[in-house]
């Protein structure tokens, strides 16, 4: 039986910055610890479950990773793999594509990485059969090059062929290696091990073209369980199961009908987070007048966070007030354009009215600065149009 774990966008290193200055001790040893602890716990499943390979689809490490810590780190888990007759299969992405030049090296030879080309690796399975892994590493940031074309066929002289790849669906040119889901299928893989999204999601099924999502949250929009696809060969072919290795979690909280901040507390305590959790907390209008009095003093997510126990394991990172108004309220309410363009985009209007068939990259966009940003520009744009016709 041929077994893998498909471990994308693992991030080790990463320094997860801007959650909050006045984090509670517990926190700030969890927060330093998180990535190293997730890795650890990836090949300590690898090596208990006895699996043939450990595939990383890109974004391995959070960028070159030439730190004592994060090298230590991958030359002691990579060495684990090796005593447990496990081959790390490696591919470099937008994030840490410049470790193609630094890292493999050091590597002891279990580890195998692609070249900036194409390749094909045949190796062969604890049980005999012959998988056929292809990939390729990025060159640059952008990696903006026809990659899938480049993909050979499968190959008829193997038992599986297995696709590593980091990108997004898009057209030709995009960034981020854009490929499409019907190119993948055309080349008649047994699976494709998809990185760069940081969120699980199947894009097909038999065969499974997947991203694992994230190893660890990374901010607090990348809320839920976090971790690894643990794949296995059976009578219906390859199929995938999730195993959640995060040991800090991401989660969004809305709370109504609160009277004070004390309230608010009890509703967190009762909230039963059995993990390290940072919460993004919507509290839901209207507030009532003690909250009310805090909120508008500025003070009411730190009289929050204060008033939890030490022993608690939930820590909220920021706040919003969810008054009941609605965009039409917001322009009529004012004629200060820009102000109303940022209570769209600061409340993710644009992407709660999406519909649910939108792709889950067009969604990242929006939530991501660069999409923000474009999103921006369009309405300032309408409303100029509209302004000007207005005049007329």
């Amino acid at each position: 039986m041929l077994s893998f774990i498909h471990a994308g966008d693992v991030h080790l290193g990463n320094p997860f910055k801007g959650l909050s200055r006045q984090l509670p001790e517990k926190f700030q040893k969890e927060i330093q610890e998180v990535s190293f602890i997730a890795f650890q716990g990836l090949i300590d499943l690898a090596v208990t479950e006895k699996v043939d390979f450990v595939l990383f689809p890109g974004d391995l490490l959070n960028g070159s990773g030439v730190s004592a810590r994060v090298q230590a780190t991958l030359m002691s888990g990579f060495r684990q793999l090796k005593e447990a007759g496990i081959t790390a299969i490696v591919s470099f992405g937008n994030h840490d594509y410049q470790a193609f030049d630094s890292q493999p090296r050091f590597w002891p030879e279990n580890v195998l990485v692609f070249d900036h080309a194409v390749q094909e690796k045949v190796l062969t399975s604890r049980s005999g059969e012959r998988v056929a892994f292809t990939g390729f590493s990025y060159a640059d940031r952008s990696e903006r090059r026809q990659r899938l074309a480049d993909f050979p066929s499968r190959n008829p002289n193997v038992d599986y062929e297995i696709g590593l790849y980091h990108g997004s669906v898009g057209k030709l040119g995009d960034d981020y290696a854009a490929f499409s889901v019907d190119e993948m299928l055309a080349k008649n893989y047994d699976y494709w091990a998809l990185g760069h999204i940081h969120q699980r999601a199947t894009l097909h099924e038999q065969p499974t073209i997947a991203y694992s999502g994230n190893l660890q949250g990374l901010n607090r929009t990348e809320v839920g369980a976090k971790g690894v696809l643990l794949v296995q060969s059976g009578s219906h072919g390859l199929v995938e199961r999730f195993i959640d290795l995060a040991p800090v979690r991401f989660e969004a909280l809305m709370l109504t009908n609160v009277a004070d901040p004390l309230a608010v507390v009890e509703a967190l305590l009762q909230s039963n987070y059995s993990l390290p959790t940072f919460l993004t907390l919507t509290i839901d209008g209207p507030l009532q007048p003690a909250l009310r009095q805090t909120y508008d003093e500025g003070h009411l997510l730190e009289v929050i966070q204060q008033s939890l126990p030490k022993s608690s394991n939930v820590w909220p990172i920021e706040l919003t007030v969810q008054e009941q108004r609605t965009v039409g309220d917001a322009l009529s309410a004012t004629h200060d354009f820009s102000t109303a363009i940022e209570w769209v985009i600061q409340e993710g209007v644009g992407t709660k009215k999406l519909s649910d068939d939108v792709p889950l990259v067009v969604r990242e966009y929006l939530n991501q600065p660069e999409g923000q940003a474009a999103l921006r520009k369009s309405l300032e744009q309408l409303f100029s149009e509209r302004r000007s016709s207005d005049e007329d």
